[in-house]
């Protein structure tokens, strides 16, 4: 645990930033809209300068201000990108589609003001935060389905979409920023955007180094199931007796790593984001479940996964002690005989700063920017600590 615990600190050492725990805004995305200057050339029949275009509203859609504008390949583009991740911070999504970021924010501007998409901002200190997309409207589905931009989708993964849709609409986070009742969706919602975060940075993080790729994501209640394991009393095994154990995965994905034969390049993980809102026993009995679900039965070879193998289970939490207790809470008994090298954990301020010996690349207000913006392969450095290993793991690990 020592060599761990100085694997983690000291070379990873970082400048603290804001992240999602801090503050939901990252204080230096480009404005929505904006507000022409007046004219500085007169004439004799223009005495008094034209007054300034009043500023679109920011949580209430204007349609006939915009009218002239019309959904472009580019538009639709952007709400694949919200589709395919629930809950995307503007921060992330001006990144994720190609093209200048200000362009980027017109086009996301035009589809809020038509309907098209939604979006929120999460309370903080002094106001609203970046915004947050979203889909409340099961017609947004139907055209990207229509324009052939989720030409893989099935009926049955539809009507999930349609589902988790509804739900947005019922939940009406739309108004999250006045909702005085609204702990309990922050702490959601807050759980979502580490999901996404980590989607954004092993999908864009694969398209910068080239050499791997993001073959297939799942995520939420499509992967919901269960398994059996032997029956507990006083934390032992009893002989005979079963019980059934939630098994709930956030995320599931596969990578291509081309750089391997061909016959070993698609390697399986799955991904939880844990943000210290469960104790350590809990969290072993999360562990337990993945442990019968994937070493023990090997229900990973069914759907909705079809895979043969799970490389690693990643845990990733908010804080490096935290890490550190998830970890030794893997070596329990509890969970496996033996600690498995199935876990894997890692820390998010990992991804949030910056390490030492590299200068923090500053945004306009002048604060350091989250390194997971500017450096998004990061994903794919030694990040990973495991319960077997002194040695930090990386995604493309060869063992």
């Amino acid at each position: 645990m020592k060599t761990l615990k100085s694997n983690f600190k000291c070379k990873y050492k970082i400048y603290m930033v804001n992240f999602f725990d801090a503050s939901p805004t990252l204080g230096y995305t480009t404005s929505t809209s904006t507000t022409p200057m007046p004219s500085t050339t007169s004439s004799p029949s223009q005495s008094l300068p034209t007054a300034p275009q009043a500023r679109l509203k920011r949580f209430i859609r204007q349609p006939d201000r915009l009218a002239g504008r019309q959904l472009t390949p580019k538009g639709l583009e952007v709400m694949a990108a919200i589709e395919r991740y629930r809950f995307l911070p503007s921060s992330l999504l001006v990144r994720l589609v190609e093209g200048g970021q200000r362009n980027t924010h017109r086009h996301l501007q035009t589809l809020f003001h038509k309907g098209f998409i939604n979006r929120f901002a999460l309370p903080k200190y002094g106001g609203p935060g970046e915004f947050i997309y979203f889909y409340d409207s099961p017609q947004a589905l139907s055209l990207l389905i229509s324009e052939g931009l989720l030409p893989d989708l099935s009926e049955d993964d539809r009507k999930k979409r349609e589902a988790i849709i509804r739900l947005n609409r019922d939940a009406n986070y739309a108004k999250l920023h006045t909702d005085p009742d609204s702990q309990g969706k922050v702490l959601y919602i807050q759980h979502e955007l580490m999901i996404s975060r980590f989607h954004y940075l092993i999908e864009l993080g694969a398209k910068r180094l080239g050499n791997i790729e993001l073959v297939k994501w799942k995520q939420g209640t499509e992967l919901w199931g269960k398994v059996e394991a032997p029956a507990l009393r006083d934390g032992q095994e009893t002989a005979g007796g079963l019980q059934t154990i939630p098994h709930r995965p956030d995320a599931f994905f596969v990578l291509r790593l081309k750089d391997r034969p061909e016959d070993g390049q698609l390697v399986s993980f799955m991904y939880e984001a844990d943000r210290r809102t469960e104790n350590t026993t809990r969290f072993k009995m999360k562990l337990r479940g993945h442990y019968h679900f994937v070493v023990k039965r090997q229900l990973q070879r069914l759907a909705p996964y079809n895979v043969h193998s799970i490389r690693a289970v990643l845990t990733e939490t908010t804080t490096t002690p935290w890490a550190h207790n998830l970890l030794h809470a893997a070596k329990d008994p509890l969970v496996s005989p033996r600690p498995s090298p199935l876990f894997w954990m890692t820390t998010s301020e990992l991804v949030t700063g910056w390490p030492k010996n590299k200068t923090p690349q500053l945004a306009p207000n002048g604060q350091p920017m989250p390194r997971y913006l500017v450096e998004p392969e990061l994903i794919y450095d030694s990040l990973w600590a495991s319960p077997t290993s002194d040695k930090l793991k990386s995604l493309s690990d060869l063992d």
